[in-house]
């Protein structure tokens, strides 16, 4: 009798152990539809740039590549979807900085990444002019929905390239240098074909008409199915399949209301002052820093590391006017 009363002890403990076990598992596989915070991209992109605690905007990242690096430009291509012309990019980090969020230049700093929690093919704004189709990453505070037809990027932010080339993989050889694309900027036509994300319903632009691609390109052009991974390394872009990985990324300010604990930041970040900065976003601006020097800047901001200084609950958060981008 205390044999039976020993085993059935022994089997419901084991049984709860391994319920235990199981529900530890589940939960240690993030579910696609699980929402993210800011802290993810904190965390993944560290290791790949600098975060920089930037005036207006919170923390901002600088990538950590070649000098001559464009958003939209560099170790990457055109891929056509269903949803739209989404940026299939070889960078490990691709993932956030060409998906989420928008791009600033800084003259003093160069490409700066400004954190967003809408995910799109690509966040940028299409047009065309003469033989050339071209694109230009969308700057902060653009609401797309107002300002899309009317919005001038400062030609600096305008990638060029023949028509006959848009499909190509090595598209950085094809993309025309600065200085013509300063000479053409003025009578760049934007292309009006949008969508709108399925997180916050914001528009963004499709790019050009496949049908007229295919025109130029001289070939057709198959859809790539965009295919939802739950972890950045199964990210890829094989045959007619794009693996992306485009997890629910909450609003940093609805994370500080559940959470007034948690402190959003990266463990590492440099921080600038307004009096450095020089963000170029009007025509009258004149970049003249060199890439190499603006490595150089970044590196003499003063160094910060989480933990050590309180800065209260809203860091990584977007200003009102950004929030939604």
């Amino acid at each position: 009798m205390k044999y039976f009363l020993k085993s059935g002890l022994l089997l419901i403990v084991i049984t709860i152990l391994f319920s235990g076990c199981a529900d530890s598992n589940t939960l240690s596989q993030r579910s696609i539809n699980d929402p993210v915070t800011y802290q993810a991209f904190y965390d993944n992109l560290s290791p790949y740039g600098t975060w920089i605690d930037y005036p207006n905007y919170g923390h901002v990242w600088n990538p950590r590549v070649e000098e001559d690096f464009r958003p939209y430009a560099t170790n990457g291509h055109w891929a056509f979807s269903d949803e739209g012309w989404a940026w299939a990019s070889g960078y490990t980090w691709g993932w956030a900085a060409f998906h989420y969020g928008r791009w600033l230049y800084d003259d003093m700093y160069g490409w700066l990444w400004v954190p967003g929690y809408d995910w799109s093919p690509a966040w940028v704004t299409w047009g065309a002019v003469d033989n050339f189709y071209c694109w230009a990453p969308l700057m902060p505070d653009i609401d797309v929905s107002l300002q899309f037809g009317a919005w001038r990027p400062h030609s600096l932010y305008w990638n060029a390239c023949s028509r006959d080339h848009i499909y190509d993989r090595n598209l950085s050889a094809f993309i025309q240098k600065n200085d013509h694309t300063t000479s053409i900027a003025n009578r760049i036509t934007i292309i009006n074909n949008f969508n709108t994300t399925k997180a916050h319903n914001l528009y963004y632009s499709k790019g050009p008409d496949v049908h007229e691609v295919q025109k130029y390109v001289g070939r057709k052009i198959d859809p790539v199915y965009i295919k939802e991974v739950n972890k950045i390394s199964n990210v890829k872009h094989s045959g007619n399949t794009m693996s992306v990985y485009r997890p629910s990324i909450q609003d940093p300010k609805e994370t500080v209301a559940g959470h007034p604990q948690q402190i959003l930041e990266p463990k590492e970040y440099r921080k600038a002052e307004v009096a450095q900065s020089r963000p170029i976003n009007s025509a009258e601006q004149i970049p003249v820093t060199q890439r190499n020097e603006q490595r150089s800047n970044i590196e003499r901001l003063p160094l910060h590391q989480s933990g050590n200084i309180s800065f209260g609950n809203n860091r990584g958060s977007m200003p009102v006017r950004n929030r939604n981008h």
